[in-house]
């Protein structure tokens, strides 16, 4: 035998001192029943955060701030749920859920001209009426709106507030917490104004001014009548003000034009 085969079967040379070798070995046997029961937290744990990013977490908003109102009521128009002077020629009513989101855009783009243009200089006293229908949400929040008009006589702040605030339907835009967070954002106290919101006196006044409407044939939202005859083009602020100016007395002069 040669020498270069002896050298060929020697064993091989040790690793060198100061470094850590890697010794392969056999992936340990994963269990069937292991494999499935990690695979079903996974999908379970995917679920909830989907869900969550849907829907907010539950009783809560899915944005923690509030967003400022677009149009803000002037205080001095305010007496109670209704603006403008009780002399006013014509009564405008106004019958709404705070949840409904054709009622947030009545809000924006009509009442807030029909304020400054004819509640304002005396033409118009518009008040508003709960037709609180779309479920917990809608109830909680017209609740909430009374309290602030009892509380600080900021009804029409707090008003203001919910339409800038809408959610989507019973999603918890609406949520208590969520209620106390625009009643502070107001000024006013957070345990007085959940101490009150308790109280069923509120509750009751919702329900039994919700009833009057389906009374009066009230059956959607937003409903509007003027000079008790209902009025049906809500959202055409040409058509609103037509109607309000036909019923102006002539010594009075209609209103300007935005």
């Amino acid at each position: 035998m040669s020498t270069n085969a002896k050298q060929t079967n020697r064993p091989p040379a040790p690793a060198t001192k100061g470094k850590r070798t890697r010794v392969a070995s056999a992936p340990p046997k994963r269990s069937p029943v292991l494999l499935a029961t990690i695979g079903a937290i996974v999908a379970g744990a995917i679920l909830v955060v989907v869900l969550v990013l849907a829907n907010g977490l539950p009783g809560s908003n899915s944005s923690a701030a509030l967003a400022a109102p677009a149009f803000t009521t002037p205080v001095e128009l305010a007496d109670g749920r209704s603006l403008g002077a009780a002399t006013a020629p014509i009564a405008v009513d106004v019958w709404a859920d705070f949840q409904c989101p054709y009622c947030g855009r009545f809000t924006e783009q009509i009442e807030s001209l029909i304020v400054p243009l004819y509640a304002q200089p005396g033409h118009v006293r518009l008040t508003f009426h709960d037709y609180a229908f779309l479920g917990q949400e809608s109830l909680d929040a017209a609740v909430a709106a009374r309290v602030a008009g009892d509380l600080g006589g900021k009804f029409w702040a707090y008003h203001d507030m919910l339409f800038a605030n809408q959610h989507g339907e019973n999603k918890g835009g609406f949520s208590r917490e969520r209620l106390a967070d625009m009643a502070v954002a107001i000024g006013l106290d957070r345990q007085a104004f959940l101490t009150a919101m308790a109280d069923p006196k509120y509750l009751a006044a919702v329900r039994q001014e919700t009833n009057v409407g389906a009374g009066l044939g009230v059956n959607s939202t937003p409903t509007m009548f003027i000079d008790g005859q209902q009025f049906t083009d809500l959202l055409s602020w040409s058509a609103v003000a037509a109607a309000l100016d036909g019923l102006i007395p002539a010594a009075s002069g209609a209103a300007p034009s935005p």
